[in-house]
This record gives structure tokens, sequence and C-alpha cells, in this order.
């Protein structure tokens, strides 16, 4: 699946935000710094955000269950 585009700056540095705690804090640290993923947080709630812009740090969509 394609990254979308910010919704805000139209940049195509976007990644999708990592909700709750990793298994793999090697995998995790790895994909950060890579910019794969960036943390969203271990409290989930009902209005998460999917995406983020790595660019001007703007978050849309809904997390997926």
């Amino acid at each position: 699946m394609k990254n979308p585009e910010c919704l805000s700056c139209r940049s195509k540095n976007t990644t999708i935000i990592f909700w709750g705690y990793p298994g793999d804090m090697e995998w995790y640290l790895s994909a950060v710094a890579k910019k794969e993923i960036v943390p969203g947080g271990c409290i989930l709630s009902n209005n998460d955000p999917k995406w983020e812009c790595t660019d001007c740090h703007s978050r849309w969509g809904k997390r997926d269950e």
C-alpha cells in the first residue's frame, strides 16, 4: 500500500503511526529511526489517527483495529 499525501502540506513524506506496545523493541527502534513508522503511544482510544506527515507532523485518518 502506498502512503497517502499529507492533507495539510501535500508532502509525500508520510508514514503510519504505530499504536500499542512493541513486541520486538529492536525492530521498533530501527523502524522509527528509518521513519518507516512513528510512535503513537500505548494508550488507545476510539479516535486515534493512522497517518503522520514526517515534515509538518499533521495526523489524520482512523487507526485500524
